[in-house]
């Protein structure tokens, strides 16, 4: 055979076996891109390196959760039972509410924990999970009418600002909408748990549904919401939720270390002292 036609032959064979190689790999590319694009994309992420300091336990709070002071005192506990150095991050922001796209890039930058995060089945993106509950905390109805001792004693007439958007508010419209028209209370959804507060202490409502966390800090720093007490929700259940903190999908081995200690810290009575210090109305998750 000419020397040309032996050059051609190893060409084709090349391009044959080449060829399977090429297409095969293609599909995996494209499979990935499915779970790149389920993240947020954060400004400038690509510049946060992984950090080096692996004694510390980098925890954030929001100071403007009711419940930052608790949630340091329980992160600071969870980091002396994994033996790690606690880092403490207060998160500064001028908006009322960060979108998940903020969130994340404050969790590359700064956390591994992010305290104060209510465990609502699927309510997080696939980028993000949840530890164990570390305490359980209430919706509450709230009035300042001495009078009032339920939700039962109630006269139809008499006006419910509640919380828009939350399980409880949900729970009472759902009960509302199975009684007669005279019989329901007028009910007004409030954007936030402290405009709901507000609205009961000018006398627009008669009745708050709230967190009670948030009634609890507006007590402990405003005198005139000193006479607000809580009522049974009877006819109605309570509405409980567990709060944990949010981490990064991908810390699977500090996630479980994070939850066992938060179960170790339950079980020894020390995230139940830390409540009863602070007079906090929540209670520790079983």
């Amino acid at each position: 055979m000419p020397a040309i036609l032996k050059f051609l032959c190893r060409i084709a064979l090349v391009l044959v076996f080449a060829v399977p190689a090429a297409v095969t790999v293609a599909p995996a590319y494209a499979q990935a891109e499915p779970e790149f694009y389920d993240v947020p994309y954060a400004p400038g992420q690509w510049n946060i390196g992984r950090r080096l300091d692996q004694s510390q336990l980098r925890y954030c709070i929001d100071p403007r959760q009711p419940d930052w002071e608790v949630a340091g005192a329980i992160a600071d506990a969870v980091a002396g039972a994994l033996l790690l150095e606690p880092q403490r991050y207060e998160v500064e922001r001028a908006f009322v509410l960060e979108n998940i796209t903020q969130v994340y890039g404050i969790m590359l930058e700064h956390c591994d924990l992010h305290m104060g995060f209510k465990l609502i089945p699927e309510g997080y993106g696939n980028w993000a999970a949840l530890t164990r509950a570390y305490y359980e905390a209430q919706y509450v109805f709230v009035t300042a009418d001495p009078d009032i001792g339920s939700l039962a004693e109630l006269a139809p007439a008499r006006p419910i600002g509640a919380t828009v958007g939350t399980s409880a508010h949900i729970r009472l419209v759902s009960y509302l909408g199975a009684l007669p028209r005279e019989e329901r209370w007028p009910t007004y959804p409030m954007g936030t748990n402290e405009l709901a507060l507000e609205s009961l202490l000018n006398g627009t409502i008669d009745v708050a549904l709230v967190w009670a966390p948030s009634l609890w800090a507006k007590q402990r720093t405003t005198p005139a919401y000193a006479d607000f007490h809580v009522i049974d929700p009877a006819p109605l259940p309570p509405t409980t939720l567990g709060v944990g903190a949010l981490m990064l999908a991908d810390e699977t081995f500090l996630r479980t270390a994070v939850d066992e200690a938060i179960a170790a810290l339950s079980q020894d009575g020390t995230i139940a002292d830390i409540l009863e210090t602070y007079k906090f109305p929540a209670s520790v998750s079983p």
